[in-house]
């Protein structure tokens, strides 16, 4: 028994200086390369309440969208846990000439809908950028020729950079 409560000791202490080196330590300015390369160059846009007049994302274009209240706009995500403090929300348009998986990009973990014809598209997977990157989450969409609306979905900060990829 004695043994055992060294062991576990021994695993306590070591425990810190394992998940400290678990972390890759990331340099002030980490280069992006490949699809990312822009991202750091993000040209402003503001986000809108409806599709008709909302900015177009370009494929391989990164934006920094400015958001509104989460109570301007008419559609909610259902969640589990509500929100504990204000968020944002808005909208944005993309047009798709050929068809394939483009994933969109953001720089936060706000929610992500793709809608055709007011309904929200099934995503085909979820990941996140490169290590350091700022890229905090990647949803890819199967997409056919068309123009979608985006729907950036409450938000923590008033902006939050975006950019489409052709996967």
């Amino acid at each position: 028994m004695r043994a055992l409560l060294v062991s576990a000791a021994l695993l306590l202490t070591a425990a810190p200086v394992w998940a400290e080196e678990a972390q890759p330590a990331c340099p002030s300015e980490p280069v992006l390369t490949g699809p990312f390369t822009h991202w750091r160059h993000a040209t402003p846009v503001r986000a809108t309440a409806e599709a008709s007049d909302a900015p177009v994302l370009s494929v391989g274009k990164p934006v920094k969208v400015t958001l509104l209240e989460a109570t301007r706009v008419t559609y909610k995500r259902a969640r589990a846990t509500p929100p504990t403090g204000p968020t944002f929300s808005g909208t944005l348009s993309l047009s798709v000439t050929e068809a394939g998986t483009y994933g969109i990009a953001a720089g936060a973990g706000l929610w992500i809908d793709v809608v055709n014809d007011g309904k929200a598209l099934k995503s085909s997977k979820h990941g996140h950028g490169p290590d350091c990157s700022g890229i905090r989450k990647i949803v890819d969409f199967d997409l056919q020729p068309g123009t979608y609306e985006v729907r950036l979905i409450d938000n923590k900060t008033a902006d939050v950079t975006v950019m489409v990829l052709k996967r």
